[in-house]
């Protein structure tokens, strides 16, 4: 019986075993010199800036952002939704492969990036080479360090800045020591002994006496399918510009009140999506050259850039904070929820003229925020708005100081917290007729004793 066990664990072993192979077979990764067959033109991030966190989360990490052109950032705006409408394989029926993504690699250096022990750490192993991925050798080892940045997805390839948290600190194993019997290197054979000292299980670097350089690069992969096999194709960017921090990194100063431009916004439409059973509309936000920089800039400070968005009936006094809008500054389309410009008890006539403003708002660690001037005023004629019966629910807010509509207030008394979703007053008219009925009940029995 025991050898018999034996006989048929050894099998499901060696099935196991096979079955990597098999799925390594089936597809073939190649790379590709040229970008020509991609929908946009895949350039280098146009504003890479970086900032020490002075110890906040370990001794060495630095925030990094960079931007994201904005015809790549449009192209995946216009992917997503076409994913989200169940048309995404009609959206890239044109092009030669039926999947994309795309991302970054960040290469770092302390104090001469020519060096060879701590300068740039790009090498044959940050690129695909056949069908080995990117950070393995032929033996399917990893030969890049824990401060090797070489396959990190984008937060969201629809927005324009990306941030991420590097240099971050590493325990005293093989992270930080490396690995001999695969080859794989440790932070601390990427620095020089007097860049660094190592205590209190972490790596500490002096930013006053040392420099930390940076530059990064993007990388796309398509994927297309063949009656027999599916194979991806990687394309690469060129290195950005360089960012430094610390020593001889530059020193720019923080934002001021009139940096900011207004938001240039245009094409306001009415789209197929509701909210709430109310419309939603989309209008479009350019982003320039110079506005990337600022939100790359602050988003490396801790700080951020937001688009805050009100719209009034035409003819009306009082501008609404839209709260369901979006709110990251990200080329394209932008959209916005109309039920915060509903009354209780309203409906707004189909065609009714409905006027749209937009402005900045600049965020800045131990800084008064302050917001750029409005946009120009778009409006166009909407389908009706109106509340409805389904409940009110909010997604992610837009930050309005100056909102005079307030979701939660409570539209009969405006001024309870409507417990449970109901006007206090509603609760205490219940209450009195739970006791009303309790008391004729109570009085009808004592009757008939």
């Amino acid at each position: 019986m025991k050898k018999r066990v034996s006989c048929m664990l050894a099998v499901l072993l060696l099935l196991f075993s096979l079955l990597p192979m098999a799925s390594a077979e089936e597809l073939t990764m190649t790379i590709t010199a040229t970008a020509g067959d991609l929908p946009f033109t895949l350039t280098a991030p146009a504003n890479i800036s970086a900032t020490w966190l002075e110890g906040r989360d370990s001794p060495t990490t630095c925030a990094l952002s960079l931007s994201l052109d904005n015809e790549i950032a449009a192209f995946f705006q216009e992917l997503e939704e076409a994913n989200s409408e169940g048309r995404g394989e009609e959206f890239l029926a044109p092009y030669s492969f039926g999947e994309i993504w795309i991302n970054v690699q960040i290469d770092w250096a302390i104090d001469d990036v020519n060096d060879p022990v701590s300068g740039w750490h790009c090498n044959e192993f940050w690129t695909q080479r056949g069908d080995i991925n990117i950070g393995y050798d032929e033996d399917w080892n990893i030969r890049t360090s824990e401060w090797d940045m070489v396959d990190w997805g984008l937060n969201n390839a629809t927005e324009t800045v990306q941030t991420y948290w590097v240099l971050r600190g590493v325990p005293e194993n093989e992270r930080w020591y490396g690995a001999t019997d695969t080859r794989t290197p440790g932070v601390k054979d990427q620095l020089r002994p007097e860049q660094y000292e190592y205590y209190d299980d972490n790596v500490h670097i002096d930013f006053s006496q040392h420099t930390a350089y940076f530059r990064a690069r993007f990388y796309v992969t398509t994927r297309t399918e063949t009656e027999d096999d599916s194979y991806d194709t990687v394309y690469f960017s060129d290195w950005s510009e360089t960012c430094a921090v610390g020593k001889d990194g530059a020193r720019s100063g923080p934002l001021q009140p009139g940096d900011l431009a207004a938001p240039i916004i245009t094409d306001l439409r009415m789209t197929d999506e509701e909210f709430n059973d109310n419309p939603v509309v989309a209008y479009t936000l350019t982003v320039p050259d110079d506005l990337a920089a600022q939100v790359t800039r602050i988003s490396a400070a801790g700080g951020g850039i937001w688009v805050e968005t009100e719209a009034r009936v035409k003819g009306d006094a009082e501008w609404i904070g839209l709260a369901n809008s979006d709110w990251t500054v990200k080329p394209g389309e932008m959209k916005c929820a109309l039920i915060h410009l509903a009354k209780e008890g309203e409906v707004i006539p189909k065609d009714t003229i409905i006027e749209l403003r937009c402005r900045y708002w600049c965020s800045q660690p131990e800084r008064d925020d302050f917001y750029s001037d409005w946009s120009k005023v778009i409006s166009f004629g909407t389908d009706d708005i109106g509340i409805g019966e389904t409940p009110l629910t909010t997604g992610e807010p837009v930050p309005i100081d100056d909102n005079p509509a307030s979701m939660d207030e409570c539209p009969i008394c405006h001024f309870c917290p409507r417990p449970l979703g109901l006007c206090i007053f509603i609760w205490l008219a219940i209450l009195l007729v739970i006791v009303v009925v309790v008391v004729i009940l109570l009085r009808s029995r004592k009757k008939k004793q």
